[in-house]
């Protein structure tokens, strides 16, 4: 059974403004999605708004990304649910198989 972190306090800059979050990430991935949001919301500079436009820009795409991975996700779910009824469904043809060359 995986253990629960506590959640700690830390500060963390993203897009130019350091905030303090409660977490229970460990450092490296923390830094690796506040790595993300910065090159993210760096490349929306192109478009010559002001940081709160950025910022609302990148929150709708994040939450577009989330959404397609939450459907692809219930797919796979499909998909996997499926696969386990054939298994269990040509488990049962062999089991069906091996008997009758037992009988043999």
């Amino acid at each position: 059974m995986a253990s629960i972190e506590p959640l700690r306090s830390v500060n963390v800059s993203v897009a130019q403004e350091t905030i303090q979050i409660r977490t229970d990430l460990p450092d490296s991935e923390l830094a690796e999605i506040v790595e993300n949001i910065n090159q993210r919301f760096e490349r929306s500079a192109k478009f010559q708004m002001d940081a709160r436009k950025r910022l609302v820009l990148l929150a709708v795409e994040l939450t577009s990304e989330i959404r397609e991975l939450r459907k692809q996700l219930g797919r796979a779910k499909v998909y996997y649910d499926q696969m386990e009824k054939e298994i269990q469904n040509l488990s049962l043809l062999l089991d069906e198989g091996m008997d009758g060359l037992e009988r043999l």
